[in-house]
């Protein structure tokens, strides 16, 4: 009996190993991972509260949302490419409504990610070229995550609209007619394309394999991740300097690669695997990499040879796209740091001053890592009234005439040949704070000595209350003290000393091309600080 046991074992495994027990949900987000979102939103935890805001703000994230489609035949170029942007929008707001569901607990936001979600799979048919790949992998990830999110948190059981065993049906039926072929030609074909495109493959392939409870689909996706014959694998994605494929291309497209490669991570995760710990903490190293490079450091450079061979020419980096920071940095960020208690200096300046995280771009990424992916400690909050600007972590809603940000003397400067910057939206108090500090590690030696100002306006009207050097006084040989108490404006009007909606304002006029380094804005009750 033991003999025909073992056999019986022996051939189970001959034919395809075991069945995965699959956690649901468990695409992006597990259970625990759901319980702490809403936590985040429950408890008012700085900054992902940023991120919720940027959330429900979203016209997709309403439960008012029109579906625009369903549509039969979709694409992103070509007869059918008027679907592109009004499909990315109802797989969007499919996903949007089911987080928000699971936030808020009302089923308005349930019912909305179900209608898009029954549509869709009682409707589509075919996903058609030039781009297919792309589509079905970047729109197709978004929408089964929703459906994931959805199928275990609003079943039939408890809620008159929930999840049916006909939604299970028909939406497992349309992602393996209409996605799955796309996937698996792309597996088979000889590489022709950059690496994000497989990425993106993989990890609506990885998504599915998970809702679909199919263990080879996922065990495929794992294989690709690691040995495909393609740009999209990890290794051919991203050197051992973390260099990446198409770091010589753009940089948007780094940052949709990098983002996706983390989805995949962070599906596997979920599901029991590490593929963040591959090869070294790849995905690590490429994320360090596009933020250093990004950030205007020096990084090291080599001419890529990729599989194709149609993507061997780029001699240097791609300036497309530089600095313009994507929703991606998060997610890595948060398991490298948070969970493992890791180091990643150049990508915790990019958060710092993007925070909190929006939208991603179209269905590139899900965005809101702030919210979706945060698992650091609550933020201290500023005091009401308080300005509290640090300029070398965050420059979040500062505005930028002229300057642009550079590295020089290992600093990161602002370098223009006329500088001048202002923020904004600032709630201030100059009743309770009526000192403002500033300080400029470098301030160049040519410069406008009126170069500090408030603004608001009176009577509809903007006012402004400008400030010299010679009425600061200055402490610590770089901090700049302005008294705010009794200060008149252009018009000769008093500053109030209510909380008051103001703008920041900073010219130093023509510096000679020499740089200026603000490091801090606050205000202060009183000069003992």
């Amino acid at each position: 009996m033991k003999k025909y046991i073992l056999f019986y074992l022996l051939f189970c495994l001959s034919v395809g190993g075991w069945a995965k027990d699959f956690v649901h949900p468990g695409i992006l987000h597990s259970s625990e991972a759901l319980r702490r979102i809403a936590g985040l939103v429950k408890n008012d935890v700085n900054p992902s509260m940023g991120s919720f805001n940027k959330l429900k703000a979203e016209p997709e994230a309403s439960y008012h949302y029109c579906i625009q489609g369903p549509f039969r035949f979709i694409s992103r170029s070509g007869e059918y490419g008027y679907t592109k942007s009004p499909c990315e929008d109802d797989f969007n707001a499919a996903y949007y409504n089911a987080i928000m569901w699971n936030i808020t607990k009302d089923r308005r936001h349930a019912d909305k990610a179900m209608e898009i979600i029954r549509n869709y799979a009682a409707t589509l048919e075919k996903i058609f070229p030039m781009d297919a790949p792309l589509c079905a992998g970047l729109q197709g990830f978004i929408l089964v995550n929703a459906a994931e999110i959805m199928r275990y948190t609003y079943v039939e059981e408890h809620n008159e609209n929930g999840w049916t065993y006909k939604d299970t049906k028909q939406t497992e039926a349309m992602f393996r007619n209409v996605f799955l072929p796309i996937l698996s030609e792309f597996y088979k074909t000889k590489p022709y394309t950059n690496g994000n495109w497989g990425i993106a493959v993989t990890k609506v392939q990885i998504g599915i394999s998970v809702f679909l409870n199919d263990t080879k689909l996922y065990d495929d996706a794992l294989d690709f991740f690691y040995h495909g014959k393609d740009n999209g694998t990890l290794p051919n994605y991203v050197a051992e300097t973390g260099q990446i494929q198409e770091s010589g291309r753009d940089q948007a497209h780094c940052m949709l690669g990098i983002g996706c490669l983390a989805e995949i991570a962070e599906v596997a995760w979920n599901q029991g695997d590490d593929l963040y710990g591959a090869l070294d903490n790849r995905i690590m190293k490429g994320c360090e990499y596009l933020s250093k490079s990004n950030l205007g450091y020096d990084v090291p450079f080599h001419v890529w040879k990729d599989l194709t061979g149609k993507y061997s020419n780029w001699q240097s980096l791609g300036q497309a796209g530089m600095g313009e920071f994507r929703a991606v940095f998060e997610l890595p960020y948060n398991h490298y740091v948070e969970r493992k208690k890791m180091e990643m200096p150049y990508t915790k300046m990019v958060l710092n001053r993007i925070r909190p995280e929006g939208a991603g771009f179209t269905c590139d990424n899900p965005g809101f890592g702030t919210l979706l992916f945060y698992l650091g400690k609550d933020g201290e909050r500023e005091r009401k009234g308080r300005i509290n600007e640090n300029l070398k972590e965050n420059l979040f809603g500062w505005q930028f005439a002229a300057a642009s940000l550079k590295l020089k003397d290992d600093k990161m400067m602002l370098m223009s040949s006329g500088i001048s910057c202002k923020k904004k939206g600032i709630m201030y108090d100059a009743g309770s704070y009526p000192y403002i500090a500033i300080k400029i590690s470098h301030l160049p030696k040519n410069h406008n000595k009126n170069w500090f100002a408030l603004s608001y306006n009176v009577m509809s009207a903007p006012e402004f209350w400008v400030f010299g050097e010679s009425d600061a006084q200055i402490m610590d040989g770089n901090i700049y003290v302005f008294s705010i108490h009794g200060a008149k404006s252009n018009n000769g009007t008093e500053f109030s000393k209510g909380l008051t909606n103001v703008t920041l304002l900073m010219d130093f006029g023509e510096t000679g091309g020499e740089g200026l380094d603000v490091e801090w804005i606050r205000s202060v009750a009183d000069l003992e600080f």
